[in-house]
């Protein structure tokens, strides 16, 4: 289901780029093709600092990412959230940047006049209605304190409980997306204006205020150098050490890992190893007592152990964001048969409770796992007890949440056909049959 659009025209590598974001989206294409391009862009827009702060700048997110050099004075960037309850966009030329979000929204409608408010009151109060309904809803599901905040918002007693009497009614469901925000205003004794409407929603937003923060958690196709990093990032920021700065965050939030994750399997390899950390160091044991350091051990394990970390951490913190896990290259170093298990834990692990999931590519084994992922969900429909003896349920793929383009000559083709569910055979086969073909004419030799 697509949650974002976004549009990008002569940015670097990216020459025409109009695409949908969905809860996962995979991105896949030859060296210098500009799947990170996007992939850096969709993280700057994802992040709260970036969309809540007015002083982070769209340059300062590019030079952090080291992309700001790719503009020119033909640029245009446009990123639109389509989800009613975190309404934000972003639009950049050259000679014009605007940021629209949540708190944009409420300052701009603060400032406006009350003579004016007749011109613009029909049509945003539905629009507030509508933001205050999802909003609601939304922290329902996602907040466990949901009722205790809800209830907040009622000063007196009654009100809370004629509130707790009206919401809480299994009768009153169909009613609640037409007459909820009335409802509720009814109950707070206040008119039907815009003023009321404007300060319910603010009153929602800084109720619910964790249901509203974005985090992207980036992790490199340079996450091998994390741990280095992690231990050594306040002296390569005071020596000034030119190392990107999207490298050193990296290296921060791998640094509270490290701290927060102790100990970890690490079944996607051998269910015989698994991970510690013993003081300032990072251990791979290979059994009870044989061990290795983490930078003395296999490449495959120094690829993979910044992303399980990463993502296990990001588990363990108590608020709940809307967490952007954005993977780049997530094959590296890995034998196929790991490289699907790590699909497998990541749709498990990043696409839940309101977390998404970007992916860039070179490996058709990649697309053809996530293809798996696809089918297991369709066939698990009528076959759910057989088909999670093949693939556990946690990491079925719905293809409504899933879409996957190729990138090649400055344009994102689709590849994901909807109406199948799955990603097009041809490009998966392509890779193969090029190297059959190849192999055809040595024989014939």
């Amino acid at each position: 289901m697509e949650r974002a659009k976004l549009i990008v025209k002569n940015f670097g590598p990216l020459k025409d780029i109009d695409i949908e974001i969905r809860e996962m989206v995979t991105f896949i294409g030859a060296q210098a093709s500009g799947k990170s391009t996007l992939a850096k862009l969709i993280s700057i827009f994802e992040d709260d600092d970036f969309r809540r702060i007015s002083e982070a700048t769209f340059e300062a997110e590019l030079r952090k990412y080291n992309i700001y050099s790719y503009l020119n004075e033909n640029t245009f960037i446009q990123y639109k959230n389509s989800e009613s309850v975190y309404p934000f966009t972003l639009r950049f030329s050259s000679n014009k940047f605007e940021k629209q979000t949540i708190t944009n929204i409420i300052e701009l409608f603060k400032g406006i006049k009350n003579e004016d408010h007749d011109i613009i009151k029909d049509k945003t109060i539905e629009n507030f209605k509508f933001l205050i309904e999802g909003s609601i809803k939304h922290s329902q599901f996602y907040d466990v304190n949901f009722e205790t905040k809800i209830l907040n918002l009622f000063p007196e007693k009654k009100q809370k409980t004629k509130f707790i009497n009206y919401y809480f009614n299994p009768e009153n469901e169909q009613f609640f997306e037409e007459h909820l925000t009335d409802e509720i205003l009814d109950i707070l004794c206040k008119e039907k204006k815009f003023e009321n409407y404007l300060q319910l929603y603010e009153a929602l937003v800084n109720s619910f205020s964790n249901i509203f923060i974005y985090d992207s958690i980036y992790i490199p196709t340079e996450r091998n150098i994390l741990d280095i990093i992690s231990t050594n990032v306040l002296g390569l920021i005071n020596n000034n050490i030119q190392i990107p700065k999207y490298l050193l965050n990296s290296g921060q939030e791998y640094e509270k890992a490290i701290q927060t994750i102790k100990e970890l399997p690490l079944n996607i390899i051998d269910k015989k190893i698994k991970y510690k950390r013993e003081g300032k160091s990072s251990y791979i044991y290979h059994n009870e007592t044989e061990k290795v350091d983490l930078l003395e051990s296999a490449s495959g394990l120094q690829s993979i152990i910044p992303i399980l970390l990463l993502v296990e951490y990001s588990k363990s913190l108590k608020e709940k964001y809307n967490f952007n896990f954005v993977v780049e290259e997530p094959e590296l170093n890995l034998y196929p048969k790991a490289q699907h298990e790590l699909i497998k834990y990541l749709v498990k692990n990043c696409l839940f409770d309101r977390k998404n999931l970007i992916l860039t590519t070179h490996s058709p084994f990649i697309l053809a796992s996530l293809n798996n992922l696809l089918l297991a969900y369709d066939k698990g429909k009528k076959n759910p007890k057989e088909v999670n003896k093949i693939i556990k349920k946690e990491s079925w793929l719905n293809p409504k949440n899933f879409i996957a383009y190729e990138l090649k000559n400055g344009k994102a083709k689709k590849i994901m056909n909807d109406k199948l569910g799955q990603i097009s055979e041809n490009m998966i086969d392509g890779v193969s049959d090029a190297f059959a073909n190849e192999f055809d004419k040595l024989l014939d030799l």
